[in-house]
């Protein structure tokens, strides 16, 4: 299954969403047709294999750097999140830009909605258990504009190609833009 999500990554880096049918992937990766079909109903199934793949990595990245270091402060702790997550889509610029887009393309045509992402998450968490500056915890509405808010800034700049995408200063950004909402959270 991994040399068919491997495969179906290179197509769409290299060819966008339009070169991938199940024949063109059936002879990148080695396979019959199929074999292809025998793991996944269709090519959506597979690109939504592809994105579950990347989010289960960067969760376990994610959990991992809290689990390594339980004496930092909740800042640091959320500095590292937004770090993980920085990498995560810095790793998609340039040459990925057309995967990117591809995978957000079939994703939105599956109409899947965008699932409160495990860094948001981890992220607030940290804080609740902090308690850090009094302030409440994010309520329901504030966790979805934070989650959201994150992912489509790093989301964007990868679609954009920015050249800020990869440097400290935008990650210090991305820094101050959750810690400056988290400490707001509640008050309003």
């Amino acid at each position: 299954m991994e040399t068919i999500l491997e495969a179906t990554a290179q197509i769409l880096s290299e060819h966008g969403s339009e070169r991938l049918t199940t024949n063109f992937l059936a002879r990148k990766a080695g396979f019959s047709v199929g074999t292809i079909y025998q793991y996944f109903p269709n090519r959506e199934a597979i690109v939504l294999a592809l994105i579950a793949r990347q989010r289960e990595e960067v969760g376990r990245r994610i959990r991992s750097a809290l689990e390594n270091d339980q004496k930092r402060t909740a800042e640091e702790k959320i500095g590292q999140i937004v770090h993980v997550l920085h990498e995560a889509f810095n790793v998609h610029r340039m040459p990925h830009r057309r995967l990117v887009q591809a995978l957000m393309r079939v994703a939105a045509a599956q109409g899947l909605p965008s699932p409160p992402h495990i860094a948001a998450q981890a992220i607030i968490e940290v804080w609740r258990e902090a308690g850090e500056d009094a302030a409440q915890p994010p309520n329901e509405s504030e966790a979805f504009v934070l989650s959201r808010s994150v992912i489509e800034v790093l989301r964007q700049a990868t679609l954009e190609s920015s050249p800020l995408l990869g440097t400290a200063e935008f990650e210090q950004a991305i820094l101050r833009l959750v810690l400056g909402f988290l400490r707001e959270a509640g008050a309003g």
